[in-house]
């Protein structure tokens, strides 16, 4: 069918004469023709959201998060954060190597409802590079030598939390695991809220306490129950409840599935637990 500019001008003083709406004739009403099994540019996709509950149990965020796993073994993950309670929200898209180890990160902050910043990381061998722009403290490039190949880079999503934990090596017998390696983060704050920039710690330390099934909301998962120690680090909370996190996720690609948090959160007890929501993968 030949189409020139008349008879496009014909089509659209048609249409609208009949207010706007097209016959069902008009529409190619077969269904669309899938994809290709195995054409696909990812192997495989996982979407999930996790509720933040305070402790009073009120919901007091949420995290969308999804992976994707492509053929070449890169590993990319994106999740968009909302804490009600303290006003932040964060955007953020990680890409790893098939063994989890950051490429590159883009972090965007929003506190009190305003922009804050955003930063792109771009990890090497030999170093970590931070281009960002913030309100407070304009444009920068920062750059940091690695004293060796970083093997996490945290960004703060709940998500990204079990992503910490793929350096800890089953293979040992101790439960509890100092790992010294070199870890990347976005923001030295607890709850991420700001740069963002690059910081760096050469230390990790994890315990395992044990496989176990977890039910949520999403549903019923053999998980894997870590937990970070007790730390006496930074200003303690108010009610006086030391600082510690517990986190389930799955294996082998440490997927979230339920955690919680002591002395951290700005409420009365320091309280608070994340759950697995909604769930699906193909």
């Amino acid at each position: 069918m030949r189409l020139d500019r008349r008879s496009l001008f014909v089509a659209a003083t048609a249409m609208a004469a009949s207010g706007g709406r097209a016959s069902a004739a008009e529409h190619d009403t077969k269904p669309f023709k899938a994809i290709a099994k195995g054409t696909h540019p990812s192997a495989r996709n996982v979407r999930g959201k996790i509720v933040y509950v305070g402790d009073e149990k009120n919901e007091r965020g949420r995290e969308w998060f999804s992976y994707s796993y492509r053929k070449d073994g890169q590993i990319t993950l994106r999740a968009y954060c909302e804490m009600d309670d303290i006003q932040v929200e964060r955007d953020v898209t990680l890409t790893m190597d098939s063994k989890f180890r950051p490429l590159d990160c883009f972090v965007r902050l929003s506190v009190g409802g305003k922009f804050l910043g955003t930063g792109l990381i771009r990890v090497s061998e030999t170093e970590a590079v931070c281009d960002v722009f913030n309100t407070t403290f304009g444009q920068v490039t920062q750059t940091v030598k690695l004293p060796s190949p970083a093997l996490r880079l945290g960004a703060h999503p709940l998500a990204n939390d079990c992503l910490q934990l793929t350096s800890y090596d089953h293979s040992r017998p101790e439960k509890i695991q100092t790992n010294n390696s070199v870890g990347l983060s976005s923001s030295p704050l607890l709850d991420g809220a700001s740069g963002p920039m690059i910081g760096m710690s050469t230390t990790s330390t994890v315990e395992y306490v044990g496989p176990e099934k977890i039910t949520t909301p999403a549903g019923t998962f053999d998980a894997h129950h870590y937990r970070f120690p007790v730390s006496g680090g930074g200003t303690p909370h108010p009610s006086g409840n030391p600082r510690s996190e517990d986190i389930w996720c799955t294996h082998p690609n440490y997927v979230f599935v339920r955690a919680e948090v002591r002395g951290y959160l700005r409420n009365k007890t320091g309280y608070g637990s994340y759950e697995l929501t909604e769930f699906s993968e193909g």
